[in-house]
């Protein structure tokens, strides 16, 4: 008797093997998350333990192996051109302040010209932006943020951090990211959030918009549920590798299989119950503190990748309404817009920031 058992129906199987596969049917964690009729039965640590194999034996199946196609010109992750320079990246450790605690932050910063800051996902890191930052053309016009929450990447936990266990709250997030603003003295800067980060920018642009100039949230929703799970935390289950099969699902299959590959490199690197603890934000406590949220006190875009299942396209056009923000949905692109493909990326974003220039924000 076999000690996991996937079902899969047959018509989510036909769309399974399609090339390139429809939004949501690109892995089986995809469908998984997102179809009721998609399940495991079982050992589900057995599953969890296994699911990276499972999922490459699944792809398998996928006529031509070509779910990671490529969208359009790509740029190989080091690579040096006209359009991008990582050296112009300058990197900082600072001592940071917030919530009557002092730890050391670290912050990447390149260009010149209006503030603007970019906040990383759940259970990364501010490399997500790098090609982002090394673009030549936005700083010739933008001065540019990204940092690491406590926590993650380089930026150290806090002080006495083992002594409680890492669960992220609204408030918290939102205190970090306002004092990283004030240590700078930066002046109304536009603030960019993707994930877990999109949804925080919703709440600042809602309860604290008069602070920024522009509020930018990718991928942000208030109904994102089941991304707190025990597997990115589990004993018996290695994080690393499971996060990488986990969020894999939420990537376009057409984006560069370096830019997918260097993502769920990124992800395997966080340190011990630090997704888990973000998620712990993103599904748990902000479906609370969200739902009173009004309006946005500053001009706001919403941008959601066509194959994303945690925020669908759906939940984005819903928190446009709710909060009376522009929305744009993302075709060809997953969940992790600025890391999976972020050539297609600066197209949808560059617009927006030229519109932001030319403003009297």
């Amino acid at each position: 008797m076999a000690d996991v058992n996937l079902v899969i129906p047959v018509r989510r199987w036909r769309q399974f093997i399609q090339t390139p596969p429809a939004p949501f049917y690109n892995t089986f964690n995809a469908m998984l998350a997102h179809f009721r009729d998609v399940t495991v039965e079982g050992d589900h640590v057995k599953w969890a333990q296994s699911v990276g194999l499972i999922e490459a034996v699944l792809r398998l199946a996928r006529s031509g192996l070509s779910d990671a196609a490529g969208q359009g010109d790509s740029l190989a992750p080091g690579t040096i051109d006209d359009r991008f320079d990582v050296s112009t990246i300058t990197g900082h450790y600072m001592n940071f302040h917030s919530r009557g605690q002092q730890s050391v932050l670290y912050y990447e910063e390149a260009g010149q010209g209006r503030p603007i800051v970019f906040l990383h996902t759940a259970g990364s890191d501010s490399r997500q932006y790098r090609y982002v930052l090394a673009n030549a053309k936005l700083q010739e016009q933008w001065h540019m943020f990204a940092f690491d929450l406590p926590f993650h990447g380089r930026s150290d936990p806090g002080p006495k951090w083992w002594e409680t266990k890492y669960l992220l709250t609204t408030e918290t997030y939102s205190d970090w990211v306002r004092d990283f603003v004030k240590h700078l003295e930066l002046h109304r800067p536009v603030i960019v959030g993707s994930s877990m980060a999109g949804a925080l920018v919703l709440y600042l642009a809602a309860e604290y918009g008069t602070e920024f100039s522009a509020a930018i949230s990718l991928e942000g929703g208030f109904g994102t549920k089941g991304r707190y799970v025990p597997w990115t935390n589990h004993p018996m289950v290695h994080p690393g590798f499971f996060l990488q099969s986990w969020v894999r699902g939420l990537m376009a299959p057409q984006s560069p299989e370096e830019w997918q590959r260097l993502t769920l490199w990124q992800y395997a690197q966080g340190g011990p119950g630090v997704y888990q603890g973000d998620t712990y934000f993103y599904s748990v406590d902000w479906l609370k503190a969200g739902r009173h949220v009004g309006p946005a006190k500053c001009p706001l875009w919403i941008l959601t990748g066509e194959y994303d299942y945690s925020c669908t396209p759906e939940d984005g056009r819903e928190a446009a309404d709710r909060l009376v923000g522009i929305f744009i949905e993302m075709k060809g692109v997953g969940h992790f817009s600025m890391s999976e493909n972020p050539l297609l990326f600066l197209r949808y974003i560059s617009p927006i920031l030229e519109e932001i220039l030319n403003s009297e924000w």
